[in-house]
Parts: structure tokens; sequence; C-alpha cells
């Protein structure tokens, strides 16, 4: 491998380590592997249909193929690619020379038969996406979910000063604002762990011709089974490559996934500005400034979820479309969603160990929150309703003093409209917090049922 300080994208670079699990799905060599597979599992299907005889010991060595497939392997196949200027027909003959190693040269014609190489690449494809999905991102959601659900029930009560527009508006508490991103993130999770990945086989040009020569007139009903004993959902009007429908919704909703988390990533540094969150010191925070401690975590992780949106959402809409039959252009962008979900992981993990290491200076917040009483205007002219006055203008034109002032001008309006204060000015912040507690134990709850305490997912 090149050395990581050679290493073009800072994915295989500076940030390898953090995402070498990735390699067995997004590699070269990972895709060579899931092609293998296929055309294995496909090579069995026809030699069962055909009724030729392979012994259980011989099948168990065409299966130890895959299972043995290694890097040195794979190098075989790149070797054979540069005859053959053709990846899949570069696997194909080596299987060939697999088979015929193995005795069943006189087999060796049903590798590939009746199938156009994107046969092979959509089915690998898919399952590609389907064991990450299945094997690295839900169980990393689900920690992160954990993580940050735990954090927002601790502080469901923790006061803290509710920002629009980046002005002083209402008291809310810090757990509430943490758990409006669980249940954001919990949605996704939901739809990410039920979601079918498709696949088909449909020839050259989605007619099935070819196909029909081996199978008959039952060709489509036996290549949707064959499809769905891979775990996958059969598409069956196809072009030569497979719609990219049911993938592009797969690739947006993880773009939606980063961009919810960049919001979340913005959000924690507006409150390390603030002084809302406290982050511990790792290493040097400033080549000049001894005193700087960065929450160098989340942006980097905003940066990477950001690019990782952006680049999920061009590849989802962008692989919607093909000339005619094919082209090309599907086939290079392909190879780039490794990339795009590489950016993702490395977001979510940063953002996860940000979470890891920071506290809470909730007397901080207490304070900010007594500096603006104007945010219980809004009880004062709703209390004042129901009790038949509209103050609302006048609670608009009191100038906004120092907190005393402000509270005392409060009072007079609303004994001016002939209501007792005590009745109409809340007596503590706490007390218009409306349902914020209960709704953070309500997603917590919802969290913990959906994803199980015993660490599996419930359906």
């Amino acid at each position: 491998m090149i050395d990581e300080l050679l290493a073009i994208s800072p994915i295989d670079g500076r940030y390898s380590e953090n995402l070498n699990e990735l390699r067995k799905y997004f590699s070269e060599f990972g895709l060579m592997k899931y092609r293998l597979k296929v055309e294995l599992e496909y090579f069995n299907f026809v030699a069962s249909f055909l009724k030729y005889q392979i012994d259980a010991q011989l099948l168990e060595k065409i299966n130890d193929l895959i299972l043995k497939f290694s890097i040195d392997e794979a190098r075989r196949v790149k070797q054979i690619e540069k005859e053959t200027r053709h990846d899949v027909e570069a696997l194909v003959r080596y299987i060939k020379e697999k088979l015929n190693e193995l005795g069943l040269g006189s087999l060796s014609h049903l590798v590939h038969i009746g199938l156009t190489s994107e046969d092979v690449s959509n089915i690998a494809y898919s399952l590609m996406l389907n064991d990450f999905n299945r094997e690295i991102l839900l169980p990393l959601l689900k920690e992160f979910l954990f993580e940050l659900a735990e954090i927002a029930k601790a502080e469901k009560s923790t006061i803290m000063l509710a920002r629009t527009h980046g002005q002083p508006a209402l008291p809310t508490t810090l757990g509430k604002e943490l758990i409006v991103y669980v249940y954001r993130v919990l949605r996704i999770y939901e739809l990410l762990s039920n979601y079918g990945f498709p696949g088909k086989i449909s020839g050259a040009v989605g007619t099935y011709a070819a196909l029909m020569e081996i199978f008959g007139k039952g060709a489509v009903g036996q290549l949707e089974e064959f499809i769905r004993r891979l775990g996958l959902e059969p598409w069956i009007a196809t072009k030569q490559i497979l719609p990219h429908d049911d993938i592009s919704r797969y690739l947006q909703a993880l773009s939606i996934l980063a961009g919810c988390l960049v919001d979340l990533c913005r959000d924690l540094w507006l409150l390390t500005m603030m002084g809302y969150v406290l982050v511990r010191r790792i290493g040097v925070g400033s080549s000049t400034m001894p005193q700087k401690i960065n929450p160098i975590e989340i942006e980097n992780a905003e940066g990477n979820l950001e690019l990782s949106s952006n680049l999920l959402n061009f590849l989802s809409t962008r692989l919607l479309v093909s000339r005619l039959q094919r082209d090309l252009s599907d086939s290079t962008l392909k190879r780039n969603y490794g990339a795009s979900i590489s950016y993702l992981v490395l977001g979510i993990k940063n953002l996860h160990n940000f979470l890891k290491r920071v506290d809470f200076n909730r007397e901080l917040m207490m304070r900010d929150v007594e500096k603006y009483p104007e945010i219980l205007s809004e009880a004062v002219q709703i209390r004042a309703r129901l009790f038949g006055k509209n103050i609302i203008d006048e609670l608009r034109r009191i100038e906004v003093a120092s907190p005393d002032e402000y509270l005392g001008e409060l009072r007079k309006i609303v004994e001016k409209a002939g209501i007792s204060p005590e009745k109409a000015i809340p007596r503590t912040y706490e007390e218009y917090l409306g349902a914020a507690s209960m709704i953070v134990e309500s997603i917590y709850k919802l969290c913990i049922d959906r994803l199980g305490k015993n660490g599996k997912a419930d359906s």
C-alpha cells in the first residue's frame, strides 16, 4: 500500500486509521470480492438449473474461492485486466482459471453465461452497501444515539436561554435542544434499518433475451428468485443498467443524515463559543496562544459531514440519468460511493468523540437566562389574553434596561390592565419551560424502545 504521506485523499492518508474498517467494502479489492461472490453464486445457480452434478466437496471448494480471496488473488485479476482492459472480463477469466485448477474446466462455459457486466456489478454494489449499512453504519449510529440520548436525559432540566435569529427568545433546556437531534437521527436510523437494496439480471439491454436461452420462458421468475436469495429486491424493467432510484434514495438518506449532523455540530460550536459547553483539553490548541482549547472534533466533523452530504447528494441525483441503454460515466461515479460514505463515517466518529470530552457550564446558562427577563413576556401576554386583556403592544414598547427595571415596567403594565402580577408573570423561569422535560423523557424512552436495551434493535 502507498505510504499514507503520499496519499492524495485524506481518507487514505491523514484519516486512514479511522477508516480501515471500510476497506473491505469500498476498496478495489472489496468490489472484486463482491463481484466474485455474484459470479460464483450465479454459476452454482445455473449449474443447478441445468442439472449439472457438482459434488458437495467441489461445491465447498467453489465457495472457498470467495472466502479465501486475498490481495494476492486480486493482484492476479488486475494482471489479467492489463490484457482485457475490462475489469469484469478479467474476473471472469480468473474464475475460469480457478475452475480449471479444481478440475471443473468442463463447466467453465457456464461462468457469466447470459450476463452483461452490469448484471454482476449492480448486485455487487447493492450487496456492498447492504453489508456496510448493517455491519458498520447502523451499529455506529446506535452507539452515537445512546450517547447523545443519555446526555439529553441528564440535562433535561438544565435551563438555557433559547435564541431565535440569534436573539434571546424563551427559556428552554439543554436536554430538550439535544433530544431534537436524537429524534432526527433516530428517524433516519429506522429508515436505514429496514432498507431494501435492489438487484437486477436482465441482460445487455434489459430484454432477458440471452437469459431466456438458458432459463426458458420462466427466466424472469427464475432470476427474481436468485436475486431474492441474495437478500435483494428484484427490479424487472431495466435498461442495461439497474435504474439508480433505490440506491439514490439510500444515498439521499445518508446525505440528510450528514446534513442533520452538520446542524448539530454548528449548534454545539455556538454553545461552546458562548461558554455553555466546556471542552476538556487534548493536545495543543494553538502554536502561539497557550490558553487555547479548541472544539476540534466538531469542526473536523462539520467539514467532513458537509463534504459527505454534498457528494452523496450529487451521486444520488447524477446517477439517476443514463444515456439510452447506458454509458460508462456511472461506472466511475459509483467507485466514489466509498469516498462519500467515508467522510460521513469520519464525521460521526469525530462528533461522538467530542461528546465524550465535554461538560456543561450550568451556572453560566442560568445567569444568561436571568439577564433577559423579557423572555417571559410571551407568557405574560398570553395569560393577559386569557383574562380578556390584550397588552402585547404595551409590552413591545418596553425599553430593555436592567433586568430589575424591566420586571418593574412589566408589573406596571399588568397592574394597569387590572390583572394581578402574581397571576400574569411567571414566578420563575423554570415555570415557563412548557413540556421540555416531558419531550426529553418521551424521546429517550422511544430511543430505548426502538434500539433495544439489550443492544439489539427491536423490529
